[in-house]
This record gives C-alpha cells, structure tokens and sequence, in this order.
C-alpha cells in the first residue's frame, strides 16, 4: 500500500472506492464531481475491489509525476 500515493490523491481532491454492484463490486472515482467507473465497470470480488482502489492511486500517482 502507498501511503504517499493514497495522500496524493486526496490533497488533489480525488474520491475512490468501491460501490456494490450485483453481488461484486465496481471501483468508482471522481474529482470536482466528474467521476466514472474504473476499468470501465470491471467486477471486481471485494479484495480485489480494494486491491484495485490502491492500484488506482498508484496509476494517478505516478502518471502525474512525470
């Protein structure tokens, strides 16, 4: 787990997390109230879900330190 990504992302106003969806679960993000489904509304099992929120941090949080 990336604390510093997890940091990044809330100081830059992101919100991700999981939202049931049929017995599975799909990651949404938003920032400034856009938002939309991780993975184009992959299911996800729930530890996967939160195994996918963190890679979500990461991926921002390395695409904006470039």
């Amino acid at each position: 787990m990336n604390y510093e990504a997890q940091s990044y992302c809330f100081n830059r106003g992101f919100e991700i997390y999981p939202v049931v969806h049929q017995n599975k679960f799909k990651v949404y993000y938003s920032r400034a109230g856009q938002g939309k489904y991780y993975m184009e509304g992959k299911l996800f099992d729930k530890a996967e879900s939160f195994q996918a929120v963190w890679d979500l941090y990461e991926k921002i949080y390395k695409h904006d330190k470039k």
